[in-house]
């Protein structure tokens, strides 16, 4: 299991120990990829000494980190959560149950909101979580969120190493990788991880323009939908109101009392989505990152 971690707090504390109570499963190794610099590897160390933790001189986009974690161990599986997440006792066996059982290059599964009493924490769930709510059936997808996966190791053989991007663009961008070769995704929202979101505003805010930016680079860097925003970048003004209104009808399908949750909080909602899209027009201009490597 490979964390890529910069400056988690505590947070991480609640990451490893529910990583570290796995049930079912006989053996596995847990692999922390740190590029704090606030002695962050040296306490995870001391407290946490079954885990590998490698430390990293410099800040690192989490897309290297988790390719040195994966780099690290030659296990026939590689299972991969956040720092701010928290795996539930059956998370790995689960998730190899479903790769023993049919052939698929990456298994995942819902995020849940562990901050439901925030209504910022709130808001920034379901702007970047209502695709992966823990309801329905297990189905195959293109996009699953990189906190809460497992992937075969023959997949890094067909498409590589994640492709360093700003976050925000990794996952989609290796999705898209996946799917493009042919392999097959499996989604299970009964496998839920739980994901602590941001409750500061200013945080908030900071996180959907990083998230924006992030969006856009990965549409300029693979052919995933959206392009339209890209070629006419004029376009990107009217995403708030795209994302509202698309979200809004995914839970008037999927999950209706997340709707009523959802447009309670529309003055956190739009903030965020204003500030996303400031991101994504900030992406649209910049450089793209040195060369990425997309095979």
């Amino acid at each position: 299991m490979v964390v890529a971690s910069f400056r988690p707090g505590q947070v991480i504390d609640q990451c490893l120990k529910a990583i570290l109570s796995q049930q079912g499963v006989s053996q596995f190794e847990v692999i922390v990829v740190d590029s704090s610099t606030d002695g962050t590897a040296e306490r995870l160390r001391r407290e946490f000494p079954t885990v590998d933790v490698v430390t990293l001189a410099q800040q690192t986009y989490q897309s290297e980190a988790r390719n040195i974690g994966v780099a690290r161990t030659q296990a026939t599986f590689v299972a991969i959560t956040d720092q701010d997440c928290i795996v539930p006792p059956d998370w790995l066996a689960r998730l190899l149950a479903h790769h023993h059982a049919g052939s698929y290059a990456m298994v995942g599964g819902a995020i849940g909101n562990g901050t439901p009493k925030s209504s910022v924490g709130t808001a920034s769930y379901l702007i970047e979580f209502n695709e992966f709510l823990p309801v329905g059936q297990p189905r195959s997808v293109t996009m699953i969120p990189h906190c809460n996966i497992c992937i075969r190791r023959e997949a890094f053989t067909t498409v590589g190493p994640f492709v360093v991007v700003p976050p925000g663009a990794e996952d989609q961008v290796y999705n898209f990788l996946l799917c493009q070769r042919g392999e097959h995704l499996l989604f299970d929202p009964t496998i839920v991880v739980t994901h602590l979101n941001r409750i500061d505003f200013s945080a908030f805010l900071r996180h959907q323009h990083l998230l924006g930016v992030g969006s856009a680079i990965a549409r300029r860097t693979v052919a995933i939908p959206g392009q339209a925003f890209v070629r006419h970048r004029w376009l990107a003004y009217t995403l708030p109101l795209v994302r509202l209104m698309r979200t809004s009808g995914r839970l008037l399908h999927q999950d209706r009392s997340a709707l009523l949750r959802y447009l309670s909080l529309l003055p956190f909602l739009l903030a965020g989505y204003m500030m996303w899209t400031k991101g994504f027009v900030s992406g649209l201009r910049q450089r793209l990152p040195s060369s990425p490597q997309v095979p």
